[in-house]
């Protein structure tokens, strides 16, 4: 298996720092990437449940590449409604999950970087 790119390494070690406090889940995707789940992210009160994991790959071309897409935990509006044509359910991981497509077009290497992206992913979900 290839370890992780240095540059990976580094934005797992910043998502670490980032979500200080929350469980992180890191595998290795045997290309130089990996798979990271952040666990126990509040979604607010606008889903059942209200926690989920947020999760996502760094790809081995990072920083040079969008961190793109994320998933969720299975998610359901509280108020009835459907969600989103930019939210999917999907299977990730061999878990069922949200695929929420949040894509970066303006992805600036050195600038944006993944916890950057998770926490605006987050956010937008919350807004939803």
């Amino acid at each position: 298996m290839t370890a992780l790119t240095p540059a990976v390494a580094t934005a797992v070690d910043a998502l670490r720092e980032h979500f200080a406090g929350k469980p992180v889940e890191v595998t290795p995707d045997g290309a130089g990437g990996a798979f990271v789940i952040v666990n126990d992210i509040e979604v607010g009160p606008s889903y059942t449940p209200s926690t989920t994991w947020l999760g996502f790959q760094v790809s081995a071309a990072y920083p040079s590449a969008d961190v793109y897409p994320h998933y969720t935990g299975k998610l359901t509006r509280t108020d009835g409604q459907p969600h989103g044509p930019a939210i999917q359910q999907v299977d990730w991981q061999n878990r069922p999950a949200m695929q929420l497509s949040r894509r970066s077009n303006g992805w600036r290497a050195g600038i944006d970087n993944a916890a950057l992206k998770a926490e605006k992913v987050i956010t937008w979900l919350v807004t939803q």
